[in-house]
């Protein structure tokens, strides 16, 4: 299960866990939904079916180890809360290219400039 899928420690990391728990279905579901959810962002990027594909082949076997088990206890401690998992996922990502004239490609930028902070404590007596 996840062989030729995951990285090598990942698969471990799995087996471990289903031994301890006997298998249980839902454990392994939470499994598969961990590393779904590490990869929601490039699903949600694909834009047909090669695209989604290679997603499927490519991208999971370039997961970090630490993401996997960070993904699947939080599934498994917190049901409910998997919105937070794709944040989890630590792999760099490059950013999308906008074309504006055939020379020249530049990457989306997003970011804070000249960000000023003011630290305001109330004086007790």
């Amino acid at each position: 299960m996840f062989v030729g899928i995951l990285p090598s420690n990942s698969v471990l990391y799995f087996w471990d866990q289903f031994f301890m728990i006997k298998w249980n279905i839902i454990y392994i579901e939470y499994a598969t939904k961990a590393i779904f959810y590490l990869l929601r962002d490039h699903f949600m990027h694909a834009k047909d079916y090669n695209e989604m594909r290679k997603v499927f082949l490519d991208e999971p076997c370039l997961l970090y180890t630490i993401d996997v088990q960070t993904a699947f206890v939080h599934l498994a401690l917190n049901r409910d809360e998997a919105k937070y998992i794709p944040l989890i996922n630590r792999r760099f990502y490059p950013l999308k290219s906008i074309v504006l004239s055939k020379e020249k490609m530049h990457s989306e930028i997003i970011g804070i400039k000249n960000i000023s902070l003011s630290l305001i404590m109330p004086v007790v007596c």
